[in-house]
């Protein structure tokens, strides 16, 4: 009995997550999903690669450089960002160890295998702090060693954060990085910025739910109809809980970050790939000057006027 429990409430969620999927890709040109391997039973990656082909996803996110995975997924033409996990940022520190790390762990399998991203860490700034002062530094060698590799031009430097960085995230148009993490993240962002590499940012819309359950509609978690909610501060409607933790991240002043003095350091970000509702950079990295969201009538922020900017801000959804 225990086994068939496990197996049906597995089935159920495993289908939540089917209709989710299906329902996005009704919705957006180009689809993202992350390749963990922290499980049992797992399918063989060779396995894996019609799988993905199947609901029309074209970009991938492994958390690190598995070479069984990028080896079955070469010739595809599907998109790789691949990981370098959180134990090897002081390794990185080295550049002579960074750039043997990205000739065997990324170099090997190009251009086979179509890799556009090198995400250094996970969400280092929030969980684990103890290796935060190597962030950043790490960032620089892999991107310095892509240079000398001449692999600059075709592969970004990122590292992707948790909503935690947000010291408010509702309603979306306050939406602010924690003051102590300023420190941490400006010169990332500048970083960012020079190397026209994508931020990232990883976002469960169901935990938000799991936290609060009498508050938050399980609707509006999931993309069902819902009523949905009105930003005070931008008269904006949202009827999902994704898009508004997005917003959170594109709200006035995220990226007006002040050094000590209190000057202005801009706002600024480097955008790769297309955004929502004609906030378009293609091609090239731009910087983006953000203006504030101006208040009037409301205005629909829901699933049927987006698109998912992948390789901008990249969403786990659970």
């Amino acid at each position: 009995m225990a086994d068939f429990t496990t197996t049906t409430t597995h089935l159920r969620r495993s289908s939540a997550i089917l209709l989710l999927l299906l329902h996005l890709v009704v919705l957006v040109s180009s689809i993202g999903i992350n390749y963990g391997q922290v499980a049992n039973n797992l399918p063989p990656p060779e396995k894996v690669v019609p799988l993905v082909k199947s609901i029309g996803a074209n970009k991938v996110k492994l958390y690190d450089a598995d070479p069984k995975v990028l080896k079955a997924f070469a010739g595809t033409g599907i998109e790789f960002i691949v990981g370098l996990g959180n134990e090897y940022l002081s390794k990185m520190q080295d550049l002579d160890a960074a750039q043997s790390w990205v000739k065997c762990n990324v170099q090997i399998y190009l251009p086979a295998t179509k890799i556009t991203s090198i995400a250094v860490g996970n969400e280092v700034l929030t969980y684990d702090t103890p290796v935060s002062d190597c962030l950043l530094p790490a960032m620089q060698n892999i991107h310095t060693a892509l240079v000398n590799l001449k692999l600059d031009g075709q592969i970004t430097v990122t590292t992707a954060h948790s909503l935690a960085v947000l010291e408010t995230s509702y309603p979306p148009s306050a939406g602010a990085f924690k003051g102590d993490l300023i420190g941490r993240l400006k010169p990332i962002l500048d970083f960012l910025s020079e190397s026209c590499s994508p931020f990232l940012i990883n976002a469960y819309p169901f935990f938000a739910y799991k936290a609060n359950p009498k508050q938050v509609s399980l609707d509006y978690v999931l993309f069902q109809s819902n009523d949905g909610i009105v930003d005070s501060g931008s008269n904006l409607h949202y009827d999902n809980m994704l898009f508004a933790q997005i917003d959170a991240v594109y709200a006035p002043g995220f990226f007006r970050l002040q050094d000590s003095s209190g000057s202005d350091i801009g706002n600024r970000v480097a955008v790769k790939g297309r955004r929502r509702r004609g906030r378009s950079v293609a091609g090239k990295c731009q910087e983006v000057q953000r203006k504030p969201i101006e208040t009037g009538q409301s205005e629909e922020r829901n699933s049927g006027n987006a698109e998912f900017p992948f390789g901008y801000l990249h969403f786990r959804i659970v």
